[in-house]
């Protein structure tokens, strides 16, 4: 799970698996005062999937915080995420754009894009930050709207309802439980309809360039990559331990 949660912004886990395809995980060993040595933490860990590989590197930053980081000094969670849904069954069941309404029948511009998927579906914050709005509003339903650094917002609505404890001034961290799939305000059936606002202006969810969570300057990306030199003349060292 810890690998899948450091790739999941870069790499597909539903595509098929093609010839050429590979992953590389680097442990380090702690030695025990009886019996083999153990799996310590992970240092290194790439997967390569349709001929790109990503990698990333476990650091600490100096406030204390261990994340993994790619060659630039970018950590492996990206600012927004673009499907802020739990469950493989949920699908992409309208795009952004201008549409036919399904229950008004008129060609209208669609903010934003569904996510359908069973009722009760836990709904996530795409990202960290502060939560707006969280009330009925209309023909959005249930409603709930969160701030994030560098004017971007994001709205999740027709939720069935909140989550634990979800109310304006309620900090958010990115993947929290904020509500639940379900077909309140104007739906024809249980989905999350789900916004991004970049200064005010909607964009396209699932085409929006954004911001890796934090980048790595100055004397800590010096020091990060002091600590990858160090992890990469590990890795060519005999191992310990393989399992091919």
């Amino acid at each position: 799970m810890k690998i899948l949660r450091i790739h999941a912004y870069e790499t597909d886990f539903r595509r098929t698996i093609l010839q050429g395809d590979q992953v590389e995980w680097f442990f380090e060993m702690r030695r025990q005062t009886d019996g083999p040595p153990k799996l310590g933490e992970l240092l290194y860990t790439a997967i390569t999937t349709g001929g790109e590989k990503n990698s990333f590197w476990r650091y600490r930053t100096r406030d204390g915080a261990v994340e993994y980081y790619d060659e630039r000094g970018h950590n492996s969670k990206k600012f927004l995420m673009r499907k802020p849904v739990r469950s493989s069954t949920v699908r992409l069941t309208s795009g952004f754009g201008f549409r036919r309404h399904p229950i008004l029948k008129q060609r209208r511009m669609h903010t934003g894009v569904d996510w359908a998927g069973p009722s009760g579906t836990p709904i996530l914050a795409a990202g960290k930050g502060v939560v707006e709005v969280a009330k009925r509003r209309g023909a959005y339903g249930n409603y709930v709207r969160i701030k994030h650094a560098n004017g971007y917002q994001t709205a999740y609505a027709h939720m069935r309802r909140f989550g634990p404890g979800i109310r304006p001034g309620v900090k958010v961290k990115q993947g929290q439980v904020i509500g639940y799939i379900g077909s309140t305000g104007l739906s024809s059936g249980p989905h999350l309809h789900y916004e991004v606002l970049v200064n005010k202006r909607h964009v396209n969810p699932l085409k929006m360039k954004v911001p890796r969570e934090r980048l790595l300057k100055g004397v800590e990306l010096a020091e990060y990559k002091r600590e990858r030199q160090r992890i990469d003349e590990l890795m060519k060292r005999q191992p310990v331990e393989t399992n091919d």
